[in-house]
């Protein structure tokens, strides 16, 4: 076994930085764990795939039978048509993304665009600052950010045929993409723009307490995080948000005056109600709200008002309020700040680790630090990645349970009914997947199928029924 880690490790990855250690003195392989890792992840995930592809073609692909009186046949042959070339697609895009993914990793992409990036920022420098010796933590940060655009640029540019195809051929041919090629590329050249601007930033001062914090640089890490994801929480529905889409203020009518009272009824501070011009770009259907402490927004996109009618619109927002009075938005911000700080937490007992990066292909020295994107790159596919993987699963079972509890909390407000008919609305509007294989959703469903959904909602319905009755 020894011998072939050995051989292993003495020819992967292929491009490896110069004056690298030898990688066969590595107590544990991390690229080749890596590698694996990757592998059985992909192998579960394609089996999954093909669970719900299979699905839509055997005997199994029925309509339910809560479904009957609401779908036509007509749309149900529609939805499974959608389903078939959306799965279809996506396991050819999992195929090439495992192979691309696996190759990077043991061509040595990583170090070879390291240095790629410490070469062109040198040459940056030498331009801008001549006669000038800038500091080491200076250069490090410089040669992140080339290597995060060049990075990203490559990115964008791969993936760019899917995304094409994925929006002008399957969106398309089902009726659902509304755009443009050049609202298409308008949304990407903003995307990377907007990812510039505001990552360059923040992970620069991440990589200052890295290097300045000590020995809790992760605590200083976690609450600078804390306060930049308030700040965009904040500015993002106000300032980014509208250069994607035009917000305008909902019209004084019946249906603004029904959800300000709706608000009222259950003590939801609502400020403004907004309406999206989602339909610029899809035909999909959306509602959120947004806003801190005494002040909340509601969100409405324009398809959503078409699809549905007022007391069912109501009972969506019912459901949305429920999210809010059951603490479910608060609690998923708890979660993700500490999903973060243990993440940080974790990093600070391995980022000083040789074999971890030696296994890349990355020189290391004990005399000078590694630098820290690096390190938090690796740390993710290794250590971190077997953990996020379960995390994820568990809140996909917690987002479900969310979900199951408000509409709960909608049908106790009397609106189950009204609540039932919308999601069956919008379900068939957006020909979603009314015969979802059960392992599938499990893993991937952040929220119910519909059908579960109805039948839980039914029984909240019932329930609620009988205790009036009884009072």
């Amino acid at each position: 076994m020894s011998q072939f880690l050995d051989f292993w490790s003495s020819y992967l990855p292929v491009y490896k930085q110069s004056s690298i250690t030898e990688s066969s003195n590595q107590a544990v392989p991390y690229l080749l764990l890596t590698i694996v890792f990757s592998l059985v992840v992909y192998i579960v995930e394609s089996y999954l795939d093909r669970r719900q592809l299979n699905r839509f073609s055997g005997p199994k692909c029925r309509l339910p039978k809560e479904l009957e009186s609401f779908v036509t046949s007509e749309t149900f042959v529609k939805s499974v048509a959608y389903g078939k070339d959306k799965f279809t697609f996506k396991i050819f895009e999992g195929c090439y993304s495992i192979i691309e993914g696996l190759s990077m990793i043991c061509l040595g992409y990583l170090p070879f665009m390291w240095d790629s990036s410490k070469s062109l920022s040198t040459s940056i420098l030498v331009a801008v600052y001549p006669n000038q010796e800038t500091s080491q933590l200076f250069n490090e940060i410089m040669i992140t950010w080339v290597f995060i655009v060049l990075t990203t640029l490559l990115d964008t540019v791969i993936k760019l045929p899917f995304s094409l195809y994925s929006t002008f051929v399957v969106e398309q041919r089902h009726g659902f993409n509304k755009s443009t090629l050049a609202l298409f590329f308008q949304d990407k050249l903003l995307t990377l723009a907007l990812t510039f601007v505001l990552s360059m930033p923040i992970l620069s001062i991440v990589i200052w307490l890295v290097r300045l914090g000590g020995e809790y640089f992760y605590f200083y890490v976690w609450l600078f995080l804390l306060v930049v994801s308030v700040i965009l929480m904040t500015i993002y529905p106000t300032l980014i948000a509208p250069l994607f889409n035009k917000y305008t203020k909902l019209e004084d009518g019946e249906v603004k005056t029904a959800i300000e009272n709706l608000s009222k009824r259950v003590s939801f501070p609502l400020t403004q109600v907004f309406q999206v011009d989602g339909s610029r770009r899809s035909a999909h259907s959306n509602a959120y709200f947004y806003g801190f402490f005494k002040s909340k927004r509601i969100v409405l996109y324009d398809t959503l008002l078409k699809q549905v009618n007022l007391d069912e619109l109501l009972a969506i927002l019912g459901h949305e309020i429920g999210h809010w009075k059951l603490w479910h938005t608060v609690q998923g911000f708890f979660i993700s700040q500490l999903y973060t700080f243990c993440l940080f937490l974790a990093f600070s007992f391995v980022q000083h680790t040789p074999d971890l990066f030696t296994a890349f292909g990355f020189h290391y020295t004990v005399d000078q630090p590694m630098p820290v994107f690096v390190g938090l790159m690796l740390f993710s596919q290794t250590f971190w990645s077997p953990v996020d993987k379960a995390l994820s699963l568990l809140m996909t079972v917690n987002s479900r349970r969310n979900e199951f509890q408000a509409d709960a909390f909608a049908s106790q407000l009397g609106m189950g009914e009204a609540l039932g008919t919308g999601l069956i609305k919008i379900s068939i509007e957006n020909l979603d997947n009314l015969v979802p294989d059960q392992w599938y959703s499990s893993y991937h469903y952040s929220h119910p199928p519909l059908v579960e959904r109805l039948r839980a909602i039914r029984a909240n319905t019932a329930s609620h029924s009988e205790q009036k009755k009884v009072n």
